[in-house]
């Protein structure tokens, strides 16, 4: 080998060297959060060796972490140029840089082209997240099963795909894919809350609570969780104990609804309407369109004999919700109380239309026919007493004012 050939030798190790040395600093930079020293290390690769797609590819992930989508797309864009076969972690960034600047369609373009290339997870995980967001339940369904296929050890993709089958109503599916997650890490939480739920809803509260114990054990400081305990414990009977847990979930989460509203159907189950009236006061301003909170306000408040305040609460959730039964009939009682029997019939007449087509609780249906006969028998007593045409002309003059 000649001096100058030796030379130039020298040279490109030397060069490899430092392009090889930045990229590892660059990596280590991003793992410790220090993303634009990160980016400057992979700059610095790249103006040694522009022909290299994996320094364009760093460049790419640093710039969309940043926040930098549009650099990130141009990133992407030129190391799809450069490289000799086509590459899913190439599409797949361009996926996420779309997705984050809300051109879903382009998104789930790339996220298609990087599922061919690849058998990660990862492509088809987003790509169903972007299915579930246009509510397209089977296509979901499918490129979760095509991550499990791939990756049958894949916790995203098991506990993900059981979140879809719960939320279709399948639990017995739902419970399985949750099961299989925790069998590969029994520590998951993402698993362990929702097969708690499912445990809950069966009513098999023991074990659903020996589940949320593990489960605070690892994030003492959720909401959900000590709310979600507080009302195991409340089907139980433990009432003390499920108004603590409320408590807390309520003081982690002050503005929402869900805590609060539990918390005031305890107090109501334990006779304490003012207590409840506070706690759903709160939940009515965190949710002031979610007619649950008025219909419970509306039961506190005729407890506490303000019958004036429960018609207005009811009022409310009579609105936002018309034909909920169980509001109708707790609307009907109340303006029957308030001396609105004109009201109430009218209240009645629409639940009945429902429950002819509906199916309700057995408790509703019972009060409904005893609150029909008590106003039927006052209407009986009213034709008695007064003459025919005079009722006739009230009864209209009230429905007037009330419509």
């Amino acid at each position: 080998m000649t001096f100058s050939a030796m030379v130039v030798y020298r040279k490109i190790q030397l060069y490899n060297g430092r392009e090889t040395t930045e990229a590892k600093e660059g990596l280590i930079l991003r793992k410790e959060g220090k993303i634009q020293d990160s980016l400057d290390c992979f700059q610095t690769a790249y103006n040694v060796n522009s022909t290299n797609v994996d320094n364009v590819k760093q460049i790419a992930k640093s710039l969309l972490i940043m926040g930098s989508h549009r650099r990130a797309i141009d990133a992407y864009t030129e190391a799809e140029k450069i490289s000799a076969v086509p590459d899913w972690e190439i599409y797949y960034g361009l996926g996420e840089a779309y997705v984050k600047l809300n051109q879903l369609q382009e998104g789930k373009k790339h996220f298609k082209r990087s599922t061919e290339l690849t058998k990660s997870e990862l492509p088809n995980l987003a790509l169903a997240r972007l299915y579930l967001l246009d509510d397209m339940i089977p296509e979901a369904r499918n490129a979760y099963t095509a991550a499990l296929n791939a990756n049958p050890e894949s916790i995203d993709a098991a506990t993900e795909l059981g979140l879809l089958y719960l939320k279709i109503g399948d639990m017995q599916r739902a419970f399985q894919q949750f099961g299989a997650a925790l069998a590969y890490s029994p520590n998951c939480i993402k698993a362990i809350l929702p097969m708690a739920y499912i445990m809950q809803n069966h009513r098999d509260y023991d074990v659903a609570l020996s589940k949320y114990k593990v489960a605070a054990q690892i994030i003492p400081e959720s909401s959900a969780l000590w709310n979600n305990i507080g009302m195991c414990l409340y089907a139980k009977q433990k009432y003390v104990a499920a108004i603590s847990s409320l408590k807390r979930a309520h003081y982690l989460s002050p503005m929402s609804c869900v805590p609060s509203c539990n918390l005031g159907i305890v107090f109501l189950t334990t006779g304490q309407p003012a207590s409840a009236a506070i706690y759903l006061c709160a939940a009515v301003s965190a949710e002031p369109k979610n007619p649950t909170p008025y219909l419970l306000l509306g039961l506190s408040l005729k407890r506490l004999d303000d019958l004036e305040g429960a018609e207005k609460s009811l009022t409310k959730a009579h609105a936002l919700a018309p034909q909920d039964p169980l509001i109708l009939i707790n609307y009907a009682v109340v303006l029957d109380a308030r001396g609105k029997q004109t009201n109430a019939a009218d209240i009645l007449t629409a639940l009945n239309d429902i429950m002819a087509v509906v199916d309700v609780d057995m408790q509703i249906s019972q009060m409904a026919k005893k609150l029909s006969k008590k106003l039927q028998h006052e209407k009986t007593e009213l034709n008695t007493n007064q003459e025919p045409p005079a009722e006739k002309s009230e009864e209209q003059q009230l429905s007037a004012d009330e419509v």
